[in-house]
């Protein structure tokens, strides 16, 4: 009778382990806040997808700002102990970036499958943020060359988020961006803008992780936001906005943050000049080359 009790009883225990593991487990993954975030973006996304004209702009632009409000939610529900920050323009970002993918693939699977890639995305973007934000003493190295990796994944996600949300730029054939909308100069600029906010978000962040002085962020942010906006607005002149056109607008955001986090004294290095140079032609080529049919 005792060996028949005992593995029921270590079966008891094994049981009442794992209903605690899980529901730790699924407490920790998501939280109200997270969940109504999600649900907020996910319907911000589904409007996109069926919006015409510069409805799809709005749709876009109220995902960034419930993914951002959602996010300020989530932290005050979760991260207390942190003030405001830089994870609020990191989920707009990446909520703009879910409104635009969301104009890029069909109605039904597709689509289902854009949401809720974006949303894993959204939120594994706001929890690394938090957690870079608590490291003791601030971010290291390392952790700075991980926020560039971010930041650059980041980047071309909402350039192509961005480009897809103004009527007409991108057109890939049985999506919503598929329909003949006329691309005029106000569509180009509006890609131009769009992307400048973007790269001076981002340029920004990654100022304030080298613990830069204010003017020093400020001059980051708007020398990435004036490179990118400029190359966004040459991209979609010529037609370079479907895959190409972003992917160089993270290149070249990557590039300039190279030369950034260079100390002043290390910036005329020939090779650093020789990489990022390199990395420009590269682009340039690449863009020129397949921009057009990408």
């Amino acid at each position: 009778m005792s060996r028949q009790r005992t593995p029921r009883r270590l079966n008891i225990k094994q049981l009442a382990a794992f209903a605690d593991t899980t529901a730790e487990f699924g407490e920790t993954e998501l939280t109200r806040p997270w969940a109504e975030t999600i649900i907020a973006v996910a319907v911000a996304a589904v409007i996109a997808h069926f919006s015409q004209g510069s409805a799809t702009v709005l749709a876009g632009a109220a995902a960034a700002i419930l993914a951002a409000v959602g996010v300020d939610a989530v932290r005050r529900a979760d991260a207390r102990d942190l003030p405001r920050g830089s994870e609020i323009p990191l989920a707009g970002l990446m909520g703009l970036a879910t409104a635009g993918a969301a104009r890029l693939v069909p109605t039904g699977v597709g689509l289902i499958a854009a949401i809720v890639i974006g949303s894993l995305l959204l939120r594994a973007v706001v929890i690394w943020e938090l957690r870079v934000r608590r490291i003791p003493g601030g971010a290291e190295h390392r952790d700075r060359v991980g926020a560039l990796a971010v930041s650059t994944f980041i980047l071309f996600a909402s350039s192509i988020g961005v480009a897809a949300l103004v009527p007409g730029v991108i057109s890939v054939p049985g999506t919503p961006s598929a329909r003949p909308d006329a691309v005029g100069p106000l569509a180009i600029l509006a890609v131009g803008i769009g992307s400048a906010i973007a790269a001076g978000l981002l340029a920004g962040r990654m100022a304030s992780l080298r613990r830069e002085r204010t003017s020093g962020i400020v001059r980051d942010a708007l020398g990435a936001a004036l490179i990118n906006g400029l190359a966004s607005i040459v991209f979609a002149a010529l037609g370079a906005a479907r895959l190409a056109g972003p992917a160089g607008l993270a290149v070249l955001f990557y590039a300039r943050e190279l030369w950034a986090a260079t100390p002043e004294g290390e910036r005329g290095d020939p090779r650093l000049i020789l990489e990022i140079v390199l990395l420009v032609l590269a682009t340039a080529v690449a863009v020129l080359w397949i921009g057009v049919s990408l």
